[in-house]
Protein backbone atom coordinates (compact mmCIF):
# COMPACT_ATOMS: atom_id res chain seq x y z
CA UNK A 1 0.00 0.00 0.00
CA UNK A 2 1.77 3.17 -1.10
CA UNK A 3 2.07 5.67 1.64
CA UNK A 4 3.83 9.41 1.16
CA UNK A 5 4.31 11.56 4.14
CA UNK A 6 5.95 15.26 3.27
CA UNK A 7 6.48 17.86 5.92
CA UNK A 8 6.68 21.58 5.77
CA UNK A 9 7.31 24.70 7.56
CA UNK A 10 4.31 27.40 6.62
CA UNK A 11 4.31 31.04 8.19
CA UNK A 12 0.99 30.97 9.39
CA UNK A 13 -1.07 30.04 12.63
CA UNK A 14 -2.44 26.21 12.16
CA UNK A 15 -5.91 28.69 12.57
CA UNK A 16 -4.84 30.43 9.37
CA UNK A 17 -4.16 26.98 7.86
CA UNK A 18 -7.25 24.79 8.74
CA UNK A 19 -9.15 27.70 7.36
CA UNK A 20 -7.43 26.63 3.97
CA UNK A 21 -6.98 23.37 4.47
CA UNK A 22 -10.72 22.05 5.45
CA UNK A 23 -12.81 24.57 3.30
CA UNK A 24 -13.56 22.37 -0.05
CA UNK A 25 -14.18 25.47 -2.10
CA UNK A 26 -10.30 26.67 -1.78
CA UNK A 27 -8.97 22.95 -3.04
CA UNK A 28 -8.54 25.16 -6.60
CA UNK A 29 -6.06 27.41 -4.68
CA UNK A 30 -3.45 24.90 -3.50
CA UNK A 31 -4.34 21.02 -4.17
CA UNK A 32 -2.76 20.33 -7.65
CA UNK A 33 -4.75 19.50 -10.89
CA UNK A 34 -8.08 20.77 -9.03
CA UNK A 35 -9.76 23.50 -11.13
CA UNK A 36 -12.79 23.65 -9.32
CA UNK A 37 -15.14 22.36 -6.73
CA UNK A 38 -18.53 21.38 -7.07
CA UNK A 39 -21.67 20.14 -4.61
CA UNK A 40 -20.28 20.73 -1.36
CA UNK A 41 -22.34 19.06 1.24
CA UNK A 42 -21.43 20.59 4.39
CA UNK A 43 -19.81 22.77 6.07
CA UNK A 44 -16.03 23.94 5.42
CA UNK A 45 -14.17 22.14 8.57
CA UNK A 46 -16.98 19.68 9.44
CA UNK A 47 -16.62 15.63 9.41
CA UNK A 48 -18.89 14.34 7.07
CA UNK A 49 -18.83 17.17 4.59
CA UNK A 50 -18.80 16.01 0.94
CA UNK A 51 -17.78 17.42 -2.10
CA UNK A 52 -16.95 17.12 -5.73
CA UNK A 53 -13.21 18.30 -6.96
CA UNK A 54 -13.08 18.68 -11.11
CA UNK A 55 -9.18 17.77 -12.21
CA UNK A 56 -7.20 18.72 -15.33
CA UNK A 57 -5.56 15.28 -16.47
CA UNK A 58 -2.24 16.10 -18.71
CA UNK A 59 -4.71 15.65 -21.60
CA UNK A 60 -6.63 18.15 -20.96
CA UNK A 61 -9.39 15.70 -19.99
CA UNK A 62 -12.03 16.66 -16.78
CA UNK A 63 -11.61 14.07 -14.15
CA UNK A 64 -14.81 13.96 -11.80
CA UNK A 65 -13.79 12.59 -7.99
CA UNK A 66 -16.47 12.72 -5.02
CA UNK A 67 -14.83 13.20 -1.77
CA UNK A 68 -16.06 12.81 1.84
CA UNK A 69 -14.09 14.19 4.71
CA UNK A 70 -13.54 11.41 7.37
CA UNK A 71 -11.91 13.49 10.43
CA UNK A 72 -11.84 17.00 11.54
CA UNK A 73 -10.13 18.61 14.66
CA UNK A 74 -9.79 22.37 14.39
CA UNK A 75 -7.14 23.33 14.19
CA UNK A 76 -4.56 19.60 13.90
CA UNK A 77 -6.22 17.49 12.31
CA UNK A 78 -7.94 17.51 8.87
CA UNK A 79 -8.48 14.23 6.65
CA UNK A 80 -10.67 13.17 3.43
CA UNK A 81 -11.07 9.79 1.75
CA UNK A 82 -11.85 9.35 -2.16
CA UNK A 83 -15.06 7.54 -2.19
CA UNK A 84 -14.33 4.66 -5.23
CA UNK A 85 -17.46 2.77 -4.60
CA UNK A 86 -19.20 2.71 -8.17
CA UNK A 87 -16.39 4.56 -9.75
CA UNK A 88 -13.81 3.13 -12.77
CA UNK A 89 -11.02 3.60 -10.06
CA UNK A 90 -12.68 1.06 -7.32
CA UNK A 91 -11.41 -2.21 -9.05
CA UNK A 92 -8.09 -0.65 -8.95
CA UNK A 93 -8.26 0.46 -5.44
CA UNK A 94 -9.15 -0.25 -2.04
CA UNK A 95 -8.85 3.09 -0.80
CA UNK A 96 -7.44 6.34 -1.18
CA UNK A 97 -7.20 8.64 1.77
CA UNK A 98 -5.01 12.34 2.53
CA UNK A 99 -4.44 13.09 6.16
CA UNK A 100 -3.39 16.65 7.04
CA UNK A 101 -1.57 17.42 10.68
CA UNK A 102 -1.04 20.80 11.90
CA UNK A 103 1.76 21.50 14.67
CA UNK A 104 2.30 25.27 15.85
CA UNK A 105 6.13 26.00 15.69
CA UNK A 106 8.10 29.27 16.27
CA UNK A 107 6.86 31.17 13.81
CA UNK A 108 4.43 29.59 12.48
CA UNK A 109 3.24 25.81 11.65
CA UNK A 110 4.36 22.51 10.69
CA UNK A 111 2.26 20.48 8.41
CA UNK A 112 2.34 17.27 7.81
CA UNK A 113 0.58 15.77 4.61
CA UNK A 114 0.07 12.06 4.15
CA UNK A 115 -1.41 10.45 1.27
CA UNK A 116 -1.95 6.58 1.24
CA UNK A 117 -3.53 4.36 -1.67
CA UNK A 118 -4.63 0.75 -1.32
CA UNK A 119 -3.80 -1.09 -4.26
CA UNK A 120 -5.97 -3.69 -5.93
CA UNK A 121 -5.06 -7.24 -7.84
CA UNK A 122 -2.24 -6.08 -10.86
CA UNK A 123 -2.44 -2.81 -9.73
CA UNK A 124 -0.01 -3.42 -7.15
CA UNK A 125 2.47 -3.74 -9.62
CA UNK A 126 2.63 -0.08 -10.08
CA UNK A 127 3.41 0.77 -5.90
CA UNK A 128 6.35 1.98 -6.54
CA UNK A 129 5.47 4.40 -9.67
CA UNK A 130 2.56 5.43 -7.07
CA UNK A 131 4.91 6.94 -4.57
CA UNK A 132 6.78 9.09 -6.70
CA UNK A 133 3.75 10.51 -8.30
CA UNK A 134 2.43 11.05 -4.90
CA UNK A 135 5.33 12.71 -3.64
CA UNK A 136 5.39 14.86 -6.87
CA UNK A 137 1.67 15.82 -5.92
CA UNK A 138 1.46 16.52 -2.45
CA UNK A 139 5.34 18.41 -2.66
CA UNK A 140 3.18 20.45 -5.46
CA UNK A 141 0.27 20.88 -3.15
CA UNK A 142 2.56 22.11 0.12
CA UNK A 143 4.86 24.25 -2.43
CA UNK A 144 1.39 26.21 -3.27
CA UNK A 145 0.29 26.48 0.45
CA UNK A 146 3.71 27.90 1.12
CA UNK A 147 2.87 30.56 -1.54
CA UNK A 148 -0.80 31.11 -0.33
CA UNK A 149 0.85 31.97 3.40
CA UNK A 150 4.20 33.56 2.12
Amino acid sequence: MPRVTRKRLLEATPEQVYDVVSDPRRLSDWWPRVIRVEDVAGRAGAERTRWTSVLEADSGRKLRMDYCCTGATRPQRYSWEHELEGTRFEKHMSCQTTDLRLAPTDGGTEISLTSVHGLKGGARVAGFMMKRSQREMIDRALTALERLFA
